[in-house]
């Protein structure tokens, strides 16, 4: 079943999603979703290599937690699927919400349901502690929703969650950049490589920067697909 949203309705939704990390309350709770999909992208990404996800903690103040092992991966291979893992808890975020939004734009509850239901089904089975299984409940549940009952609404609310992906991934690289730029002691990702492969973090955060405009260019027809719609939505309003 494929729906198509008045196009007037698509600006509006990711308006929507794009503020909601920073309106008070609500804004934590898009953190906390933002992370659940960081620390599943840091999991996700070694399993294929033969990687093995221990366990996931979410926490109040928006943080999370994400073990991995890394004992099955081939040596020769290990440090690159390690760095992958790295990479993939910023990123997972971001491309999330783009998938997110690709999928309500053009009408696709699957690719949604999908992304909602491999974020929700893997945090749900790792993890550890009572807050972050209730917060790994409400992905469940939006992804059935979209799934059982699709409709206009359903396909904005999922517009609005992916806008506030992406802006609050964008949020957090921001606040990364700063930290680089003033060499605040903090332990994000980009430090924790520096610590294990002995290249600062720094150099860790460009050539992170660096992967990602190159998949941005890979992806580039669908993304204009998507941000032409955007701008008809706009047009539209006027």
């Amino acid at each position: 079943m494929t729906i198509s949203l008045p196009a007037v309705t698509v600006p509006i939704a990711l308006l929507i999603g794009a503020v909601l990390p920073f309106v008070p309350v609500v804004g934590r709770v898009a953190r906390i979703a933002a992370t659940v999909a960081h620390e599943v992208g840091h999991c996700v990404v070694v399993v294929p290599f033969g990687g093995r996800i221990r366990r996931i903690e979410l926490h109040p103040d928006g943080s999370g937690e994400a073990w991995v092992q890394l004992g099955g991966v081939p040596g020769a291979v290990r440090w690159l699927v390690r760095v992958v893992n790295l990479f993939a808890g910023y990123n997972a975020p971001l491309w999330a919400g783009v998938l997110l939004v690709t999928g309500a734009i053009t009408g696709s509850r699957w690719l949604p349901v999908a992304v909602l239901g491999v974020v929700g089904l893997v945090a749900l089975l790792f993890v550890r502690n009572w807050f972050g299984l209730l917060v790994v409940v409400g992905f469940d549940v939006l992804a059935l929703w979209v799934a059982l009952r699709p409709s206009d609404t359903t396909l904005l609310v999922v517009a609005a969650v992916g806008a506030a992906f992406v802006v609050d991934g964008l949020r957090s690289l921001a606040q990364v950049t700063g930290w680089l730029l003033t060499g605040a002691r903090v332990q994000t990702d980009f430090h924790i490589a520096a610590a294990e492969m002995r290249l600062p973090a720094t150099l860790w955060f460009v050539l992170f920067l660096l992967v990602d405009a190159a998949a941005v260019w890979l992806a580039r027809e669908p993304l204009l697909a998507v941000w032409d719609a955007v701008r008809v939505g706009v047009a539209s309003l006027g």
